[in-house]
């Protein structure tokens, strides 16, 4: 099943984020129907920078292609901006197209841009997001890429504004209205009944501004899709965090072995033994 028909089964989608090509197997081995590539993860894993627009398209169509090449459930994939204006968005949904993502995520933020749960946002006119929304949905080759239409506009101008603007980009032809922030479940109730006419998505980062409610709840409000874009990467930080302490304490990993994957296991993830079969066949063997 495509991501486009999943979301429109009327089922809520759960895709939590991968922060690697590693993560994201482990991911898609623990069943998850997709996974989200979120900028702020990327950024902070691949190369420990905040998520201020810093990296650029190539990064992070690099980092999405490592992605793709290592799964097979969908990949959704934050674009920021779109990297500029409209001939940036246009390269963008281009290059995300050929690096093999289902879903390419746009916001309407001023670029450079923040994470969306970081304080002193800026939101370019819903006019100006509405073009480079045409130019996305012009810009795929593919009739199955799902386009995201992100606002800002909530924490900026406030939440009646964001879903006013989100009308227009789902009018526009978005697929998939993504309304960032929303602080409250009455928010939360306010934007599924906005009248959008899209696929409503939610984010959830533990340490940000939107309450998790659980995907069921999140269903009986009216969403269809709920990422946990950073979720792996906190957890993934504070693991090594506290291997790093006992490792300077003791002077020896033997404390923190029972929290760690074992060398067999890691190498089945990554498909070790089909490796060698491969080899072995080739070679008569």
């Amino acid at each position: 099943m495509s991501l486009r028909a999943r979301l429109q089964s009327g089922k809520i989608l759960v895709a939590p984020g991968a922060y690697d090509a590693l993560t994201a197997r482990l991911l898609e081995q623990a069943g998850f129907e997709a996974v989200y590539r979120g900028g702020y993860a990327a950024s902070a894993a691949a190369f420990a920078l905040p998520d201020l627009g810093i990296t650029t398209l190539t990064d992070m169509v690099d980092h999405a292609r490592r992605m793709t090449s290592a799964i097979t459930v969908p990949v959704i994939a934050d674009a920021d901006t779109g990297y500029g204006e409209v001939p940036q968005v246009i390269r963008t949904v281009q290059e995300l197209e050929r690096a093999g993502v289902a879903a390419i995520q746009l916001e309407d933020q001023v670029f450079p841009k923040r994470c969306g749960h970081m304080e002193g946002k800026k939101v370019i006119p819903a006019v100006e997001m509405v073009v480079k929304l045409r130019a996305a949905l012009d810009a795929r080759r593919d009739p199955e890429t799902v386009i995201i239409a992100r606002s800002d506009a909530t924490a900026v101008t406030g939440l009646d504004d964001a879903i006013a603007r989100s009308r227009m980009y789902a009018d526009a032809g978005a697929d998939v209205i993504f309304i960032d922030a929303p602080t409250s479940e009455d928010d939360l109730k306010a934007i599924a009944a906005g009248g959008i006419n899209a696929v409503l998505m939610v984010n959830v980062s533990e340490y940000g501004k939107t309450p998790d409610l659980g995907a069921q709840r999140f269903e009986e409000l009216g969403f269809g899709l709920v990422i946990y874009p950073s979720s792996t990467l906190f957890a993934a930080a504070q693991s090594t965090k506290e291997l790093a302490a006992q490792l300077m304490a003791d002077g020896s990993t033997v404390a923190s072995m029972g929290r760690m994957m074992p060398f067999d296991e890691i190498n089945g993830i990554l498909g070790k033994d089909e490796w060698d079969s491969a080899e072995d066949t080739l070679r008569g063997v």
